[in-house]
């Protein structure tokens, strides 16, 4: 009985090591497969390079990668007056970590200066905003609004595979309601104010949405995927 109970110990045991490499290896990463890179080397070998405001909205969006994300946030320093306030109105959005973690980013540049863009700080919408109406004013007065806002007003709807540069990805929910953004730009490459724990990225998540979690090091994030999808009439 005791040998039979060891042989049933070992097999479990067997069991839960081989399902432990399995999730491993299965764990999604933000690094795209050789597979992948072939695949978007094709689909996108004879996309035509933007021109005109779109390829400026590009070149503004290139100047905030690696920028901070703070729910609210459009280009604003981040300085503890603007932590502390936006802390107050969404407190939700400062946990695990990321309060502390941009309370530091601002002593650091309280004490040496703001370096651009890492010590400014956007959401998923204001990206979009901060480059279309502030810095370029493609819309003739200054506009700060939700991502269900732009997508509702300011966006004419179309498929994925209609996309092109300058357009806008958007996630809706099961509830119907739009919550993230981001802004398409080459190659199928993404400009995304990911969250509190990635910041602002250029990616391709065009297809899977798994990044880098810059305040828990060594960690990943993964979102649910684009599923509306939509053109600016700016651009149209």
């Amino acid at each position: 009985m005791r040998a039979q109970k060891r042989l049933i110990a070992a097999a479990l045991s067997a069991v839960l090591f081989a399902s432990l490499l399995l999730v491993a290896g299965c764990a999604p990463s933000p690094e795209e497969t050789e597979q992948e890179k072939e695949y978007y080397e094709r689909k996108y070998a004879d996309e035509p390079e933007p021109t005109g405001d779109v390829a400026r909205l590009l070149d503004v969006l290139d100047g905030c990668v690696g920028g901070q994300y703070v729910f609210a946030g459009q280009g604003n320093q981040v300085t503890h007056l603007f932590i502390d306030t936006m802390y107050k109105k969404y407190p939700d959005y400062f946990s695990d970590g990321r309060l502390e973690y941009l309370r530091a980013i601002a002593d650091n540049a309280a004490k040496n200066g703001y370096d651009y863009p890492e010590d400014y700080a956007w959401d998923c919408s204001g990206l979009w905003w901060y480059a279309a109406s502030d810095v370029l004013n493609l819309y003739g007065k200054p506009v700060d609004r939700t991502a269900q806002d732009t997508y509702d007003d300011f966006c004419t709807p179309i498929t994925k595979d209609e996309l092109r540069p300058g357009d806008l990805v958007f996630v809706e929910n099961k509830d119907g309601k739009i919550t993230h953004m981001g802004i398409v730009g080459r190659n199928g490459y993404i400009y995304e104010a990911v969250n509190g724990f990635c910041g602002v990225v250029l990616k391709r998540t065009i297809d899977k949405r798994v990044y880098y979690n810059i305040v828990h090091p060594g960690k990943v994030y993964v979102g649910a995927n684009w599923n509306k999808f939509g053109r600016p009439k700016i651009f149209e």
